[in-house]
C-alpha cells in the first residue's frame, strides 16, 4: 500500500513540474498573473555605463609606408641557430605619432622540426613566434611608440632557435640546417603623422618605393635623369623612369637653384649632386654609407657587416667593392682581415677561408685559444672585375662530443679595421686603366646623342653606373664643352648610321671607345678603331643602347 502511495505522489509531482515548465516557456495567462503580482519598482536597479567601440590610435593621420630594405635580396634565417638584422631607415623632418611594424615570415621546417623566432626592436624583445613542421606563414604586427621613432633608424633583429629532429635523437637547439625562415618582401613599417601632407618632408617620405623619376624627352633632360638614376642606385635608393603619361615623384631641375624644392604639381625637383645628397639625407639618412675618400679603404665603408654574432659551425662575411667607387679608381691588391673571436676549448682551432669572385685565395688555421685573427691576403688583378665580392668564412673545428650534447655558441666579429690596400703598380689596359683615367679627369661631359626610350635609358644608366668614378664631377649641356672627356649615350642604329656617313675613321677615332652591354659580365670595352669593332657594331640590334667614351 505504501509503495502505491509513493508512486501516486511521484506522478502528481511530475505533473506539477511539467505544467509549471510549460506555463513558463509559453506566454500563458497563468505566468502573466504570476509576474503581474510582483511590484517591479521595489526591485533594486543596476546602472551600467554605455559601452564605446574600441578605436585604433594609429588609424588616423597620414600613413607612410617604408618597405623592407633590399627587397630584391633574400633576408631571413637559414638553419638553427641563426640571426639577422634589418635596418629600417626613417625619413627625416617628419613628426611621427605612432607606427606599426608588420612582418611576414614564410617558414619551412623538416617533418620533425620545431623552433622559435624571437623578434627584437632596437635590442628590446617585442615578440615570439613558434614554428611548426612543414610550411607556414606568420604575420606579426608590433605597435611602435613615439619613443621608438625618434632616431633615424629602427633596427629589427630576428633570432631563430630550434631543431629539425623533434628532440627524438638530440634535445632542442641541436645544430642543424633543415630550416629556412624568409622575411617576405611585403614586410615593412606603417608610420603615421599629423604633419600636413603638402610639406616637402612628408612628400619625400610618402614617395613610392621604388620612386618614379621623370626621364624627359629632350637630350639634355635625359642625360641628367640617367646620371641621377645611376647615382641614386649606387647610394642605395632605387628609382625607375616614369611613363610619359604618369606623374613622377622626382624631376631633375635644369637650372641652378635650391637643392630640393616642391613644385606646383607636388613633384620633388632635384638640382645636381647637392640635391641628390639632400634627397638621400631626407629619405634614408640612416642607410647612407660614407664614401671611400682615401686609402686604405676600411670595410665599414663597403657595406660589410661588422656586428658581432652568435653561430655554430661557421660564419660568413661578404665584402663588396666596385673599382669605380674606390679612390682614384685604383685596384686593390691586398686585403687585410682582422677578426675578433671567442676562445675555443683547448686543442681546437679556427679555420679561415678567403675567396674572391668565387675563386679560393687562401686558407689558414689559427689557435682557438686566441681572441684575434689577422690575415693578409693577396688579391690577383686578373680575377678582379668592375664589381667584386670578397667572401670570408670562419669555421669552428670543435668536434661534437656527443650526439645529444651541443657545445656553446661561438661568437665572432669582422672588425671595421679590415681594409683594402692598393699597390703602386697598377694593371694596364682594359677597364682598370680606363677607370683610373676617368677618375683623374676633373670634369666629364655627359650627353645623349639621340633621345632614348625608357628601356634604353635604363640600360644606359646601368652601363654608366658600372664604370663612372664616384668622385668625378659631371657636366651637362651648354658650358660642358670644356671637359676633356665626353661620354655620349646613343643607340646602335644611330651609331651605324653615323659610321656609314663618316665612311672611314679619321685620326680622332683613335681616342674613342665603345661600351656595350655584356649580359651579367662587365660591359664590353673596345676601341672604335679596332678592326674587330666594325663587325661587333654591325651585329648589334638597332635598338640596343650603347655608349661612346671620347678622351
Amino acid at each position: 500500500m505504501k509503495d502505491l502511495l509513493r508512486l501516486l505522489f511521484i506522478a502528481v509531482l511530475s505533473f506539477v513540474i511539467v505544467g509549471v515548465a510549460i506555463a513558463y516557456t509559453r506566454d500563458s495567462e497563468v505566468l502573466a498573473r504570476l509576474t503581474s503580482a510582483v511590484d517591479t519598482s521595489a526591485l533594486p536597479r543596476l546602472e551600467f555605463p554605455a559601452a564605446e567601440p574600441a578605436r585604433a590610435d594609429n588609424g588616423s593621420g597620414t600613413e607612410i609606408w617604408i618597405s623592407r630594405p633590399m627587397a630584391d635580396q633574400w633576408i631571413g634565417l637559414a638553419g638553427f641557430p641563426d640571426s639577422t638584422e634589418i635596418r629600417f631607415a626613417l625619413p627625416s623632418g617628419v613628426n611621427f605619432k605612432s607606427g606599426t611594424l608588420r612582418l611576414a615570415l614564410d617558414a619551412q621546417l623538416g617533418a620533425d622540426g620545431d623552433g622559435r623566432v624571437t623578434i627584437s626592436v632596437d635590442g628590446v624583445r617585442r615578440g615570439e613566434i613558434v614554428l611548426d613542421p612543414g610550411q607556414s606563414r606568420h604575420e606579426v604586427e608590433i605597435a611602435l611608440r613615439e619613443s621608438d621613432l625618434l632616431s633615424n633608424a629602427l633596427i629589427v633583429t630576428l633570432d631563430g632557435r630550434g631543431t629539425t629532429s623533434g628532440g627524438q635523437v638530440c634535445p632542442v637547439d641541436a645544430a642543424n640546417s633543415g630550416a629556412a625562415i624568409t622575411l617576405s618582401a611585403d614586410s615593412g613599417l606603417a608610420l603615421f603623422t599629423d604633419d600636413p601632407v603638402d610639406t616637402r618632408a612628408v612628400r619625400i617620405a610618402t614617395m613610392s618605393d621604388p620612386a618614379w623619376l621623370a626621364l624627359g624627352t629632350d637630350a639634355d633632360t635625359q642625360a641628367l635623369a640617367i646620371w641621377a638614376r645611376q647615382d641614386l642606385a649606387r647610394k642605395g635608393m632605387e628609382v625607375w623612369f616614369a611613363a610619359d603619361d604618369a606623374v613622377p615623384d622626382l624631376v631633375m631641375a635644369q637650372t641652378a637653384g635650391s637643392a630640393l624644392t616642391l613644385d606646383s604639381g607636388g613633384r620633388i625637383a632635384v638640382w645636381g649632386k647637392a640635391g641628390i645628397d639632400a634627397l638621400l639625407a631626407a629619405r634614408m639618412s640612416a642607410a647612407l654609407q660614407p664614401e671611400p675618400d682615401a686609402w686604405p679603404v676600411t670595410v665599414d665603408k663597403l657595406s660589410a657587416e661588422t656586428l658581432i654574432k652568435n653561430f655554430r659551425g661557421s660564419r660568413r662575411w661578404t665584402v663588396p667593392y666596385a673599382l669605380a667607387d674606390l679612390p682614384g679608381g685604383l685596384m686593390p691588391r691586398r686585403f687585410v682581415i682582422d677578426l675578433k673571436t671567442s676562445t675555443l676549448a683547448p686543442g681546437n682551432d679556427w679555420v679561415v677561408r678567403v675567396s674572391l669572385n668565387g675563386n679560393l685565395l687562401e686558407t689558414g688555421r689559427f689557435d682557438g685559444q686566441g681572441d684575434t685573427i689577422s690575415l693578409d691576403v693577396t688579391l690577383p688583378s686578373d680575377i678582379q672585375t668592375l664589381s667584386n665580392a670578397i667572401l670570408v668564412e670562419l669555421i669552428d673545428t670543435s668536434p661534437n662530443e656527443s650526439i645529444c650534447r651541443v657545445g656553446p655558441d661561438a661568437q665572432a666579429q669582422l672588425l671595421p679595421t679590415s681594409r683594402l690596400i692598393p699597390q703602386v703598380v697598377q694593371p694596364t689596359g682594359g677597364w682598370p686603366e680606363m677607370v683610373r683615367a676617368l677618375a683623374a679627369d676633373q670634369t666629364i661631359e655627359l650627353k645623349v646623342a639621340t633621345p632614348l626610350s625608357r628601356g634604353q635609358a635604363r640600360t644606359a644608366a646601368a652601363l654608366l653606373g658600372s664604370f663612372l668614378p664616384a668622385q668625378t664631377s659631371v657636366a651637362f649641356g651648354p658650358g660642358a664643352e670644356t671637359a676633356v672627356t665626353r661620354l655620349e649615350m646613343t643607340t646602335a642604329g644611330a651609331l651605324k648610321s653615323a659610321l656609314r656617313l663618316a665612311g672611314e675613321f679619321g685620326d680622332g677615332a683613335q681616342s674613342i671607345w665603345l661600351v656595350i652591354p655584356n649580359e651579367d659580365k662587365d660591359p664590353a670595352l673596345i676601341a672604335i678603331a679596332d678592326p674587330r669593332a666594325a663587325a661587333l657594331i654591325e651585329n648589334l640590334d638597332d635598338d640596343a643602347a650603347v655608349m661612346l667614351i671620347d678622351r
